[in-house]
């Protein structure tokens, strides 16, 4: 019976070691993902910053920039979700957070009211 329970002990550390393996596994690749996506993000920023500065230097406002990212949400079609934010209710005041299901919106749980975040830029005036 002991020699049953030995063999038992090992087997099953066997399959905890192989388990933790592939775990392992999984989280490298997943950190590799996200690294990747990062650097994506990076790349994405750098394009941004250079348009908004050649746009700037050709007389376009950020205000017009903002307008432009106003008509866009207007649009039908669906955004992906965007880091929540939150904002104060145009109507009562009471904070609302970004709710994820109507992109880059949320709704006041107070009075009803749907509050917009677009991602305008900063007016560094």
């Amino acid at each position: 019976m002991t020699r049953f329970n030995n063999y038992q002990n090992t087997h099953d550390d066997m399959r905890n070691i192989s388990l933790e393996s592939r775990t392992n596994e999984k989280v490298s690749e997943v950190n590799r993902n996200v690294s990747d996506m990062r650097s994506e993000i990076f790349k994405v920023k750098i394009i941004n910053q250079a348009l908004l500065e050649i746009m700037a230097e050709q007389g376009i406002t950020i205000e017009r920039i903002n307008t432009k990212i106003d008509e866009i949400m207007d649009r039908p079609e669906t955004f992906e979700s965007a880091m929540k934010e939150s904002k104060p209710c145009p109507q009562c005041g009471r904070m609302v957070i970004d709710n994820g299901n109507i992109p880059l919106s949320g709704t006041c749980l107070y009075c009803g009211t749907v509050v917009r975040f677009p991602p305008h830029l900063p007016d560094n005036k």
